[in-house]
């Protein structure tokens, strides 16, 4: 989260950890195709204060036009794969966090 008096330095540095995220997946032996689109599609919805987004599966899947089936088999790749942290809400939507086994 920004503090008060932070220029906005975080915000930029998490925009360049995404992109080099993307960049890291997009190669990654164990991240598949259907696992990338996911991925990214969270992590263009991440903003630079949080550095998180929270949707549902159901939400997931109708926004990118694949079954539920689908986004839950791409998210628990990409936890395995190493390169996201799904935090689980009870009776609200999960919240995502990328992870930079790179850095």
């Amino acid at each position: 989260m920004l503090k008060r008096n932070d220029t906005g330095q975080v915000a930029l540095e998490f925009y360049e950890k995404r992109r080099m995220w993307a960049e890291y997946c997009s190669t990654h032996a164990g991240v598949t195709d259907r696992a990338f689109r996911v991925g990214f599609w969270l992590s263009r919805r991440m903003n630079g204060d949080d550095q998180c987004c929270w949707y549902s599966v159901p939400r997931i899947a109708k926004e990118m036009n694949r079954s539920v089936r689908q986004v839950q088999y791409a998210i628990r790749e990409l936890e395995t794969a190493g390169v996201m942290m799904v935090v689980p809400s009870k009776g609200k939507a999960n919240s995502y966090h990328l992870r930079a086994p790179f850095i």
